[in-house]
């Protein structure tokens, strides 16, 4: 797979062409065990909000989208995907030590975050029913079979998907309605 080819198919989309072809993207990442189509999506991804904040700040504004509600099903299907390293049986482990930390997006964005703790807590400012970032939603998480990652209480809960980045200084949180995020450890 030409990466540089890919990258210039990416270069000539409009603006309402790229979200589409991300997610198609994320798709075929989520089949290849392809280290450089990981980093090409992490690059769209990069891009692809970076022109989201430009298009925001033009308009004079960044109103905050309406996050869909997510049912369980599509909860237990949230994978954290593309992680490079460790073995099946060490899998829960090395994923539970890659997510053990704080999370934060770029100020601009909010002041948005989730917090792992090495008991299995969790706490978000991120969630149905949020009335700012300073409400807090504090919960349990495990690492399933398939590196699925489990969060209680899942119905307030705006995602759907995870995925480090290449460094594990990211984490790209996928949301139902094709939106990402990317979040940084802090």
């Amino acid at each position: 797979m030409d990466i540089n080819a890919l990258r210039k198919d990416y270069a000539g989309l409009d603006f309402s062409q790229k979200k589409e072809y991300i997610l198609n993207l994320k798709k075929k990442v989520e089949t290849a065990n392809s280290v450089p189509l990981r980093q090409f999506l992490e690059e769209c991804i990069t891009e692809y909000n970076s022109e989201v904040r430009a298009r925001n700040e033009k308009a004079g504004f960044a109103p905050k989208p309406k996050l869909p509600d997510i049912t369980p099903d599509t909860f237990a299907k949230a994978l954290i995907t593309m992680i490079s390293g460790g073995t099946k049986s060490g899998a829960d482990s090395l994923v539970r030590m890659k997510l053990i930390g704080k999370w934060q997006r770029e100020p601009d964005e909010g002041d948005y975050y989730y917090k792992f703790n090495e008991d299995g807590s969790f706490e978000t400012n991120e969630f149905e029913g949020a009335k700012g970032t300073s409400d807090v939603l504090r919960g349990n998480f495990s690492v399933g079979i398939d590196n699925v990652v489990l969060m209680e209480p899942h119905e307030k809960l705006k995602f759907e998907s995870l995925m480090f980045s290449q460094t594990g200084d990211s984490l790209i949180i996928g949301l139902k309605d094709g939106l990402t995020f990317e979040y940084n450890r802090v």
